[in-house]
């Protein structure tokens, strides 16, 4: 079904981006140290599930035709920076919160936070409608098809890295939750962090 020779071409490619720091990674790490493991691990099912849906998108096409309306990936784009923009605001509200992270309810808003901040980011889309095609070999089989098994082997490496990120920062909420001076310092810098990934949206034409 996929071309040998671009296998392992695209599997360095997919663990670099996997590795890079970005959007994906600063978006889990803030809601790890501010909610905990679970939240953490919660946000990056969100957000992998955000990036299958572009992916879908990306593969029939829909996400090309996106780029084509006038304005249509600016409103989305604004909407998500508008989203994570609240996001920064409630958290910094709320600096000496207690950490959340063993409530169901908590745990399916990260899910949930997760999905908007992908699903509203229309260059995630786009990023993988330029991507995958590289990789794949229409003499072998469907392009479509090609592209979604790319990007369900991109999607596992990058659940695997964001799923250490999470453990990592959740884990370290957790040992730190019990200082007050602590617990203001890591809600403070998941704030900064949701406020800088809107900010991104608004004033970097190439973000991803």
């Amino acid at each position: 079904m996929l071309d040998p020779a671009l296998v392992p071409i695209f599997l360095a490619g997919a663990v670099a981006l996997a590795l890079t720091p970005g959007p994906d990674m600063a978006f889990t790490l803030a809601t790890a140290a501010s909610r905990g493991p679970k939240a953490g691990l919660a946000a990056t099912a969100g957000i992998i599930t955000g990036g299958a849906i572009w992916t879908l998108l990306a593969a029939a096409g829909l996400a090309a035709l996106l780029a084509t309306v006038d304005h249509a990936l600016l409103v989305v784009r604004y909407a998500g920076a508008a989203y994570l923009l609240y996001l920064a605001w409630k958290t910094f509200r709320h600096l000496d919160a207690p950490m959340e992270a063993r409530s169901a309810a908590s745990v399916a808003r990260a899910f949930r936070r997760g999905l908007m901040t992908n699903l509203l980011n229309p260059k995630v889309g786009l990023f993988f409608l330029a991507f995958l095609p590289q990789f794949t070999n229409a003499e072998l089989s469907p392009v479509w098809l090609q592209m979604l098994v790319l990007g369900g082997i991109f999607f596992a490496i990058g659940s695997l890295v964001l799923t250490v990120v999470a453990l990592t920062a959740g884990r370290a909420r957790i040992m730190l939750g019990r200082s007050a001076t602590a617990r203001r310092l890591l809600n403070g810098l998941s704030a900064t962090a949701f406020g800088g990934l809107g900010l991104r949206l608004i004033l970097v034409d190439d973000a991803a």
